[in-house]
């Protein structure tokens, strides 16, 4: 902890397309200051990002639905409640208001977000850190057949183990990144 990952994923998502300044949490100008070399997207990158302080980028005062139907207004109805559906929200909870929702249920809720987004890069900052066993091995199987790239930070080593194919260990020695190609089971646990 305290080695740099949330501000290294912020570096690389200053430059990139598609991501709202309301879902970093410094201003872009803040966040490329004193850092050196050039980030480059790729002309067809969609980025979509999961914050680990997440709270703020889902507004106040509107329900789950409507919040998703203003991310893709050509989603027909069927489809978000489908959506909200796979995310475990059944029933009303889908019309539960934002501040309302418990630190899983709004996880959950982003993830949703994702989905009608169809980014083809995901950066994920401690994406398990408010579910339960059932989201988290959820979570693993959905980014297992996930075709694009992900960038993802986390404790858990399962989630690594099932996902990762490339394993960038930051702060060992402290100040120091390793970038190693392999399972983790290959890169970490064995060196």
């Amino acid at each position: 902890n305290g080695v740099g990952k949330t501000t290294l994923l912020e570096a690389l998502l200053a430059s990139a397309p598609n991501v709202p300044d309301a879902e970093l949490r410094e201003p872009r100008t803040a966040i490329a200051t004193g850092l050196r070399g050039t980030v480059r997207w790729g002309h067809e990158a969609q980025v979509g990002y999961f914050a680990q302080d997440y709270r703020e980028s889902i507004p106040k005062g509107i329900t789950a639905f409507d919040w998703l139907r203003t991310i893709d207004g050509q989603a027909g109805l069927e489809a978000v409640r489908g959506l909200l559906g796979q995310m475990l929200f059944k029933g009303d909870d889908a019309f539960k208001p934002t501040e309302a929702l418990s630190g899983g249920e709004s996880a959950r809720l982003l993830f949703c977000k994702l989905m009608l987004e169809k980014p083809n890069v995901l950066v994920l900052d401690e994406p398990t850190n408010h579910l339960d066993l059932e989201a988290v091995i959820a979570l693993g199987s959905a980014l297992e057949r996930y075709e694009g790239t992900v960038f993802l930070v986390t404790h858990d080593e399962d989630l690594v183990s099932s996902v990762a194919d490339r394993i960038w260990q930051i702060g060992h020695p402290p100040g120091a990144v390793s970038d190693a190609k392999g399972r983790y089971e290959d890169v970490v646990l064995s060196g």
